[in-house]
This record gives structure tokens, C-alpha cells and sequence, in this order.
């Protein structure tokens, strides 16, 4: 018998590798050096820039809120009146604010909403430049008599000289602006505690207290 003929291996096995290109791998590494480094220059640009401007958000206090009738003559359940103001400080130096239509509701207890969506400044958008501190005044919103307004006025008895607590709830759209650089639309949620004394006017405890300011 005759021996088998050795395996034969595979042409490709044998071929040399090719060449390695030392310019090619030159120049990829300070292509890569320099885009990290270009990188790393713009985040502390943005980071020193960011430490300049350093942005705050806007701050809501309540100025003033009264609630006529909440301690009917009598003991008549007229209705409720509210009154009041708002401030809202822009505390920025180069950050200047864009509010889209503001809508202020009023709350009490399990009540809900006894105010619902009432327009502010006008009911038109507004622009705040930095620095600057902007009023928001309404009057003579009524809440008609009711169980709500009812319950009010037994809380104004009970209380005794006490107070009788509400939440201002204000919503918009809110976006900034920077040089020539604008944000976009965030929305806007602010909740301010109040609370009323015999005179059915603010205490003064309530009085410029800052609110609650939520927007992403």
C-alpha cells in the first residue's frame, strides 16, 4: 500500500501579511488627538460660559391678595371677590425671560380650582429684560356663592381671628434668551401659599413670601 500523499495547506496560510503603512497610522492618531483635544477645549468654553451667565430661575412672590365676602355681612353668602398682586424678579444679569400667555388659578381645600385659568398681564405675551421686576396685577375675580364660598365663610367663624389659607397657582410657557441664543419652550408651574385674616385681607407673614417654581 502506498502512503497517502501529505495534506496539502492552504495557499492563503503561507501569504505574508501585509505591510503595516506608518504614515496612515501617523496621521490617524492626530486626527484623533485633535478632535479630542477641539472636544475638550469646547466644554470648558461652554463650562466657563455657563459660570458667567450662571442662570437662575425666575422668583414668584405674592405682593398682595384680599378675598372680599369671605365674611359676609349678616351671615349672606354673596360670593367671594379676590384681589391681588404678583412679582415676578428676573435675578439674571444676561439672561432675559419670554412668558407666553399666564393663567392664574385660585384653590381652596377640596374644592379644587374655586378660580380657574383667570388671564394675567393682559392675556398676551410677555417679555422680562434682566434685572427688572415685573407686577402682575388682577381684580375683582368673583366666585359666586356656592358650597366653596360657603365653606369659606365657616372656616373665616371657626378660624376666630385665625386665617383662612388658598393656593395662587400660576401656569405659562417659559423660555430664555441669551445674546442671540433663545431656549425653547419650557412649561411653567408656580404655587404661591396664602393665607387671609379678619380683615379678609393677606397676613403679613404671607406677605412677599416666594413660591414654589417648577418648570423642566
Amino acid at each position: 500500500m502506498q502512503p497517502a500523499p501529505p495534506a496539502r495547506t492552504a495557499g492563503w496560510l503561507h501569504r505574508p501579511l501585509p505591510r503595516e503603512r506608518p504614515h496612515l497610522t501617523r496621521c490617524t492618531k492626530i486626527v484623533c488627538s485633535a478632535f479630542l483635544t477641539l472636544l475638550l477645549v469646547a466644554g470648558v468654553l461652554l463650562f466657563v460660559a455657563y459660570l458667567a451667565v450662571r442662570p437662575h430661575r425666575p422668583r414668584f412672590h405674592v405682593v398682595a391678595f384680599s378675598a372680599a365676602g369671605i365674611q359676609p355681612a349678616g351671615g349672606a353668602n354673596a360670593g367671594v371677590v379676590f384681589s391681588g398682586q404678583l412679582s415676578i424678579r428676573n435675578p439674571n444679569r444676561d439672561v432675559a425671560f419670554f412668558y407666553d400667555r399666564l393663567y392664574m388659578s385660585v384653590l381652596y381645600r377640596q374644592y379644587g380650582a374655586v378660580v380657574r385659568d383667570h388671564d394675567l398681564a393682559g392675556g398676551a405675551p410677555m417679555y422680562q429684560p434682566p434685572k427688572t421686576t415685573t407686577p402682575l396685577a388682577f381684580e375683582g375675580v368673583a366666585v359666586p356663592a356656592g358650597p366653596a364660598t360657603a365653606d369659606m365663610a365657616r372656616a373665616a367663624a371657626e378660624a376666630g381671628g385665625g386665617a383662612v389659607e388658598f393656593t395662587v397657582r400660576v401656569r405659562s410657557r417659559i423660555r430664555a434668551k441669551v445674546a442671540v441664543w433663545g431656549s425653547h419652550w419650557h412649561p411653567l408651574h408656580v404655587d404661591c401659599d396664602v393665607a387671609v385674616g379678619p380683615d379678609e385681607q393677606l397676613l403679613p407673614e404671607a406677605r412677599q413670601k416666594r413660591c414654589a417654581i417648577d418648570f423642566l
